[in-house]
């Protein structure tokens, strides 16, 4: 009976012994296959821009192909629960922006998920608002329209793209910051940015304050004139532009921007994979050149530092919806 337990006994111990010596099986480099980013609005707007933008570095750096999807419907709440309901495996991400973020939560108190139902990857974008006017206005600067607002306000009108978005945002937070009785002012709802800023080359609206990448075409072709950009520093292409700051505004802060996400316990290699990319991204001239062009400022910023800033534009908003009345 001894020669039998011990012949299992030696048995055993070749086993683990050769399980412990056996090579560890690689796993494969990520990606092996093509990825999804979902945007959840529709081609062409800010978040496709920048989506599109970093599909088209990855793909070049990894040899793979990293493709764009636009899931639009539900103010953004469609394409992102798809992308975070996917399998956590980095085959499915996010392009995560204000609209579908910090903004949401400011204004929507029942979201079908969560803030931090994500996993946060990296700040990628941004997109600087800029408040503009008809080429021939008399106005000719912010604090003009802030006077004149302020003398006149059932007369002034201003576009925005939807009562919650970042114009809307953008425009209350100057005219709070001017001491313009907004409820007496004429506010025009459009269906986006673009529609926005064409009605006020048209001059169906005297004010608006949108992205830059909306914006931009319109302010080189002479249709419409800047008259302030929220960024520290002034654009390419709008040199003529002052910021903010420089108009007298220093404290309006309102900006668009994207970013990436994934689904919850997205794996760290894939979170690692993608900042290193990045991050890289960060640091190249042609790509950097390429972003302006695309009239996107590249403004990187790793997991933490994302997930930081999306809670800092969160405290941002929520006085300003509630102020606003847009609170739900």
């Amino acid at each position: 009976m001894w020669r039998i337990a011990l012949t299992l006994l030696l048995s055993l111990t070749v086993i683990v012994a050769s399980a412990l010596t056996a090579p560890v099986q690689a796993q494969p480099a990520y990606p092996t296959r093509p990825v999804e980013i979902i945007v959840a609005y529709a081609p062409g707007g800010a978040a496709d821009v920048a989506a599109r933008l970093v599909a088209a570095y990855a793909s070049k750096k990894w040899g793979q192909s990293v493709n764009v999807v636009n899931m639009p419907g539900a103010s953004g709440i469609t394409g992102t629960l798809r992308a975070i309901g996917a399998r956590p495996d980095g085959y499915t991400l996010l392009l995560d922006p204000h609209s579908s973020s910090a903004m949401l939560f400011a204004v929507e108190s029942d979201v079908p998920f969560k803030m931090d139902g994500k996993t946060p990857i990296a700040l990628l974008t941004l997109d600087p608002v800029v408040y503009t006017v008809k080429e021939d206005s008399p106005w000719k600067s912010l604090k003009d329209v802030a006077a004149a607002a302020k003398a006149d306000p059932k007369t002034f009108r201003y576009g925005i793209a939807g009562v919650a978005g970042i114009a809307s945002f953008s425009v209350s937070q100057f005219l709070y910051s001017s001491g313009v009785p907004i409820a007496e002012t004429n506010r025009v709802v459009f269906t986006g940015g673009a529609p926005t800023v064409t009605a006020l080359a048209g001059g169906h609206v005297d004010f608006a304050g949108q992205q830059w990448s909306e914006s931009a075409g319109l302010i080189q072709g002479r249709k419409i004139r800047g008259l302030a950009v929220v960024h520290p520093t002034r654009l390419p292409g709008l040199a003529d532009v002052p910021t903010a700051k420089e108009a007298g505004f220093p404290d309006l802060d309102v900006v668009g921007w994207q970013g990436l996400a994934g689904p919850p316990k997205l794996p760290a290699a894939v979170v690692q994979k993608w900042t290193a990319l990045l991050e890289e991204a960060s640091k190249d001239p042609a790509f950097l050149e390429q972003a302006a062009k695309l009239n996107k400022v590249f403004a990187y910023k790793g997991p933490d530092a994302f997930w930081q800033f999306q809670q800092d534009e969160l405290k941002k908003y929520l006085p300003l919806a509630t102020r606003m009345g847009i609170r739900k």
